[in-house]
């Protein structure tokens, strides 16, 4: 937008929180490849946008980068070109920026190997075209958690259920019978029958995967139930390290195989202890443990949990949770 607007931008590095490296330089070569330049420092990086680009934009990703897929899509916006990318990822969020741009006339076409966009010819006349933002899939993933770890039933409003589709699959392998209808994820966690398979909740870029940002919570959840459990997240080296101390604290008993694997055999009882949230969701990862935890749980650091969570506690608190915020 401030290409757009400016045709530079100056920002700082992003982060607030540590998961690991976040891969900037994936989003450095698609402004490269529209002939911008691009400089960085220790406080940032800064976008200067080059020489109007004519024809076709091609470029290929090293992985299936969600930021980077969305920056391309976006700088062949402002530069009106066509775009020609391999390898993109196919999030959930991808696939809503390109329902927007479809929305006002674009040609996208989304597939696994290659995704085109061609800008329209024209601005199309009439009605001004309408697109619905979609709801956030790890805030509603998180509550579905929550309500399942204390056996509740819940209805999620406000998310599109193929969004939440490999979160729905993980539930109802360990017994709690999940269900979407259109804009809403319902939790039957009353009617919950563990069945004592084991969960392989492996985070991945690949189309249909499980989004990492799903791993934390589930593995908060699975702690609680019969069966042995592998989790994975190669995307953000960090976040392991800062999740399982914390669940270590609370009598987690669970071996990492390395810095992004894990492995413990459940159900197992944990007890409320002092914690903190290094991370948004190690924050709402603890926040499940702890709702389904002997005794008191008191989690620091909820300014993480505020930064992807508009107002957790207070959602947990009207599903009947026993919470509240307290100044230290």
């Amino acid at each position: 937008a401030l290409i757009a607007l400016c045709g530079r931008a100056r920002l700082p590095w992003p982060g607030g929180c540590r998961i690991g490296d976040r891969g900037m330089e994936q989003h450095f070569k698609v402004y490269e490849a529209f002939g911008d330049r691009v400089r960085v420092d220790d406080n940032g990086y800064a976008v200067e946008a080059g020489k109007a680009v004519r024809g076709t934009v091609s470029l290929v990703l090293p992985f299936r980068s969600r930021g980077a897929t969305i920056a391309a899509v976006l700088r062949a916006v402002v530069a009106g070109t066509p775009l020609r990318l391999g390898q993109p990822n196919l999030s959930p969020e991808v696939l809503g920026v390109l329902n927007a741009l479809t929305a006002v006339g674009y040609q996208c076409h989304p597939g696994e190997r290659v995704l085109t966009l061609v800008p329209p010819s024209s601005v199309p006349e009439g009605d001004v075209p309408v697109w619905k933002v979609p709801g956030d899939k790890i805030e509603a993933g998180t509550l579905a958690c929550a309500v399942a770890a204390t056996g509740g039933t819940a209805r999620i409003e406000g998310v599109h259920g193929p969004d939440v589709a490999p979160l729905i699959t993980a539930l109802n392998r360990m017994g709690i019978p999940t269900t979407d209808e259109p804009e809403t994820l319902i939790v039957h966690g009353r009617d919950t029958q563990p069945t004592g398979r084991p969960l392989r909740a492996m985070a991945t870029l690949t189309p249909g995967g499980l989004d990492a940002d799903f791993e934390p919570p589930l593995l908060g959840l699975a702690l609680g139930f019969p069966g042995t459990h592998a989790f994975s997240d190669p995307i953000n080296p960090g976040r392991h390290s800062n999740l399982i101390p914390q669940l270590v604290r609370m009598g987690g008993e669970i071996t990492e195989l390395s810095s992004t694997e894990c492995r413990f055999t459940g159900p197992q009882r944990l007890t409320g202890a002092g914690v903190e949230a290094t991370d948004i969701r190690t924050g709402s990862a603890l926040m499940v443990a702890g709702l389904n935890a002997r005794g008191v749980t008191t989690l620091g650091g909820v300014d993480q949990i505020r930064r992807g969570h508009a107002d957790l506690p207070g959602k947990l608190l009207a599903l009947g949770a026993d919470i509240c915020e307290v100044t230290p």
